[in-house]
């Protein structure tokens, strides 16, 4: 438990999900003062030069053995930004849908042990992609990483997509006390309102004829749903308004920025692993 007063609404809305003490628990073992932590980076955030979004993403998961491709969308948001010279943190659990689409580029399943963001990959390509264990629920997940993305005075912007259900008035009590922008996409209700109904079993999905010039019907189609559905990001980010956003967006998946960024980004983090992995040998051998 917190004992800022004013951190009393964290704890409720831990509380009113039944996940209060595993999240306080991966909390205190991550942190060495959680509460101090917060309260630094509350002061801080004031005087930050440096403009974050932290992207935090429930579980991307399949259902009867196909993948959610609605969900999926919101994966390539941290690259869209990233090409609008956003800096983006983007977190999610590392789920076999995710693995499937990323391990083709680099050995993404070993960041998993990666301690902390990489400053050097945020500086230069505006992007980190922060993968989890997927265990544990949704929300236990969600709120953890919002408590996570609080404690970096640099994040001034938190999207949460989940359909998790999080009270509105909390997130709002956080938002004034921590000088930040909390904004909750629900990706169920999104692709609701702007009628995607995705079969699944229709087609699978295949980054060449996503990301490239080439396409075949199916992915013409999912480009400009996957635009509609970012575009949302970008509006609510304050760049664009809604059509130029998804003009924008559904033109990344044909220019090949979004490729581009990605393939980048891969390079660099497969040598920081490859890196890494020399670096215990060598201690190994010479211990």
């Amino acid at each position: 438990m917190f004992v800022t007063m004013q951190l009393d609404v964290l704890t409720t809305i831990l509380t009113d999900h039944g996940c209060v003490k595993s999240v306080l628990e991966n909390l205190n073992r991550k942190f060495v003062n959680i509460e101090a932590t917060l309260l630094r980076a509350k002061v801080l955030r004031e005087f930050s030069k440096q403009k974050h979004t932290a992207i935090i993403q429930s579980a991307i998961t399949n259902h009867d053995g196909q993948d959610d491709h609605t969900k999926l969308a919101y994966l390539f948001a941290p690259f869209i930004l990233s090409n609008l010279n956003q800096t983006v943190i983007y977190s999610t659990p590392l789920t076999e849908p995710v693995l499937n689409i990323l391990k083709r580029y680099y050995q993404v399943e070993k960041t998993l042990n990666l301690k902390k963001i990489d400053d050097n990959v945020l500086e230069s390509l505006n992007l980190f992609l922060d993968f989890h264990d997927s265990n544990g629920s949704d929300v236990e997940f969600v709120l953890m990483q919002l408590i996570n993305a609080l404690t970096q005075a640099e994040v001034s912007t938190i999207f949460l997509i989940s359909d998790c259900l999080i009270s509105s008035e909390a997130l709002f009590e956080i938002e004034k006390f921590f000088h930040v922008r909390i904004l909750q996409i629900q990706p169920t209700r999104q692709a609701l309102l702007l009628n995607h109904t995705f079969d699944a079993s229709q087609s699978p999905l295949v980054m060449q004829k996503l990301l490239f010039k080439r396409k075949d019907d199916f992915h013409i189609d999912l480009c400009r749903r996957y635009a509609e559905l970012n575009a949302q990001i970008l509006y609510l980010s304050g760049l664009y308004d809604l059509e130029r956003a998804k003009n924008l967006v559904d033109d990344m998946f044909y220019s090949e920025h979004i490729y581009e960024k990605l393939s980048v980004y891969a390079e660099y983090m497969q040598t920081q692993l490859q890196n890494k992995v020399f670096d215990r040998h060598s201690q190994q051998l010479f211990a």
